[in-house]
């Protein structure tokens, strides 16, 4: 099998689950990757160690420059993965990335404990959606066996062996038509900047559902903040845990609609910025790749500036809606009535979070095109 001698794969776990699990976690990449050198005779760079700066270093220049049919992202998929905004946050960049490439087989999950979520998918978690959408591999059992054991040999030359598939079947993938909305035609390849216009229109529509979202969660925020009020004076008088129950349980009933509301915006702040992300993102390699020229470069400076300054709007709103989920916690000790009306918000705030890092991303992309830009050309800059 004749492969490009350059395909890597990085390794996305929590350090914590590799604890429990005695280090088998590391220890898998591993067999995976000497069982593909075996099969291919060529080596297969696995990225282990997070913690090590040259997994970010290797990251940021295969994601930019070398996402070909020869990089595998393998995150491995448990309640704490889940949980961890820096797994979900590499999650949604490989995605954005390989999708934008045409290459969605390059991301391969690794089910390594039970997540309740991915039996039922409900879609208010994008990072449970992607995986659910993936032929993700079922090591819940396999994990459980001797290392040495047969089954699970065989288990890791399964998977070896489908890294191989996937790479020849991804070595002359052609990257799709850029489009920012999925029912765009791809017979009718608008350019550069038609594609720029339609981004600066498609990005305010998007800050507008967080204003709402924004609004929404003050909205709610004033209603525990008056409860609280209540409770305060109720205890004056001696109501008692009667009276405080009381006054959770009404809470809880005032609050279903507007936390309905909130959990609507975030869905669809999250499942539209991430069915959008692939295009912007080829945008931005457009730009890379043709240049920034005298006549584009009105064009261009004003698409980065859309970009980054919706960002950085989101970005305030992010920041409130971190701090409200901070202030959760002692709602949902109130009563048992409350704890599931925290969660539906705690999973809206999660979405909004999410989206965060695939701003973060857009404006990461054009800082760096920006600078090529102000590098390779004389003459008045431009920047993002």
């Amino acid at each position: 099998m004749a492969l490009n001698g350059d395909s890597a794969g990085f390794w996305s776990y929590t350090h914590r689950d590799d604890e429990i699990e005695d280090g088998r976690i590391q220890r898998l990449a591993r067999k995976i990757a000497n069982e593909f050198e075996g099969i291919t005779a060529e080596e297969l760079d696995v990225f282990i160690d997070k913690k090590n700066i040259k997994w970010g270093e290797e990251w940021r220049k295969r994601i930019d420059n070398a996402l070909t049919g020869s990089v595998f992202f393998m995150p491995i998929i448990t309640p704490r993965f889940l949980k961890s905004e820096e797994c979900r946050r590499e999650i949604l960049h490989f995605a954005g990335h390989a999708k934008s490439l045409g290459l969605e087989e390059l991301l391969l999950p690794i089910l390594y404990f039970n997540v309740a979520e991915l039996k039922e998918p409900d879609g208010t978690d994008e990072v449970v959606a992607l995986v659910a959408q993936r032929q993700y591999e079922d090591w819940t059992k396999l994990r459980l066996e001797d290392e040495d054991s047969p089954a699970y040999r065989k288990a890791v030359n399964r998977l070896a062996v489908r890294l191989v598939e996937i790479l020849e079947r991804t070595a002359d993938v052609e990257p799709p038509p850029v489009t920012l909305t999925e029912d765009a035609d791809p017979d009718d390849e608008p350019g550069m900047l038609e594609l720029m216009a339609n981004a600066e229109t498609a990005l305010p529509s998007w800050a507008n559902v967080m204003e709402k979202f924004g609004e929404t969660a003050r909205e709610i925020g004033e209603r525990v903040i008056l409860a609280n009020d209540e409770m305060t004076e109720a205890d004056a008088r001696g109501a008692g845990f009667a009276g405080r129950l009381h006054i959770a349980q009404t809470l809880a009933e005032e609050l279903k609609d507007p936390v309905n509301k909130m959990g609507e915006l975030g869905r669809q702040y999250s499942a539209d910025l991430l069915a959008v992300d692939p295009g912007v993102l080829g945008i931005i390699r457009l730009v890379e790749a043709e240049g920034i020229t005298a006549e584009n470069a009105d064009q261009v400076q004003e698409f980065f500036d859309t970009v980054k300054t919706t960002a950085g709007q989101i970005r305030d709103m992010v920041r409130s809606a971190r701090e409200f989920s901070e202030s959760l916690d002692g709602i949902s000790s109130l009563s048992k009535s409350m704890r599931a009306i925290v969660r539906k918000m705690r999973a809206s705030l999660q979405a909004v979070v999410d989206g965060q890092a695939v701003l973060d991303e857009w404006e990461r992309r054009i800082d760096e095109v920006s600078g090529l830009s102000q590098e390779s050309q004389p003459g008045p800059s431009v920047t993002g």
